[in-house]
């Protein structure tokens, strides 16, 4: 029988969704084993999938507002729900996926005079980035950010996502073979990688709000993006955080008047 209030629970939802993904990514990381032997394999997908799980248990259990789902399934289903994107749209994120994974690398290409442009990443980092990517969002925007703003400014609540966004990817930085692993604990990289993440939140907040608070707007932002990144060469840290902090302000400041409010 549920229990829950009938309305959404961002700090349950949370430190719900970090406390399930460090368990288990955290069991894994202790396997010693790389990331696609089993058990760490099967221990690295639920813990990686608790952005979604977490938000599906919560609506399950009660902790959702009924007026926009009225059950974890209608909500799954809205999540993926390609009518609820105009074509401007689909357009516009293609738009902002150009710009946060090709402008650094034109922008260095010039600088440095490298000739590499494309660099393909493994093909196991393309498909986790672009499907948990994806699926992130359904937890991260879809339940957290929709259940934060109602309290807190929608930049706030995304600056505040941001910070458990980052460091619910700290486990993977202990498992061998995983992306997070390569760029290597303390380095320039790992600052990077975690301060882009923040910097970046609000953007993913933004484009949220903005569609119409449409999850799969976010979705397909992180997945293709996710995609578009194992294209590429890396950058350095610097730029990174330049073109996510940069898009994530011009956003911010064009549509301030409802970024500072409580939706």
């Amino acid at each position: 029988m549920r229990s829950g209030t009938g309305k959404p629970a961002p700090w349950l939802y949370l430190f719900g969704t970090l406390l399930w993904t460090w368990i288990f990514l955290g069991l894994a990381s202790i396997t010693g084993q790389f990331w696609l032997e089993f058990p760490t394999a099967l221990l690295s997908l639920i813990g990686g999938l608790g952005p979604v799980i977490v938000a599906l248990i919560l609506i399950y259990g009660g902790y959702w507002d009924k007026s926009l789902d009225s059950s974890a399934i209608q909500y799954l289903l809205r999540c993926f729900n390609p009518k609820t994107l105009s074509w401007g749209w689909y357009l516009k994120i293609l738009g902002l996926i150009v710009i946060i994974v090709f402008f650094p690398v034109i922008w260095e290409f010039r600088i440095i005079g490298d000739n590499s442009f494309w660099e393909i990443g493994p093909l196991s980092f393309i498909l986790v980035g672009l499907v948990i990517g994806a699926l992130e969002e359904i937890g991260w925007r879809g339940y957290g950010q929709e259940a934060l703003q109602r309290q807190l400014p929608v930049v706030i609540s995304g600056l505040i996502i941001g910070i458990f966004w980052a460091a619910w990817h700290l486990p993977l930085f202990f498992i061998e073979g995983t992306y997070q692993h390569g760029l290597g604990w303390g380095s320039p990289e790992f600052w990077s990688f975690h301060i882009s993440i923040l910097v970046s939140s609000p953007l993913y907040g933004w484009l949220y709000n903005a569609a119409g608070r449409v999850v799969l707007a976010p979705l397909l932002f992180h997945g293709l993006g996710n995609l578009g990144g194992e294209l590429v060469p890396s950058v350095s840290p610097g730029t990174s955080i330049a073109v996510h902090a940069g898009l994530t302000l011009i956003v911010t400041v064009v549509s301030w008047q409802w970024m500072k409010r409580i939706q």
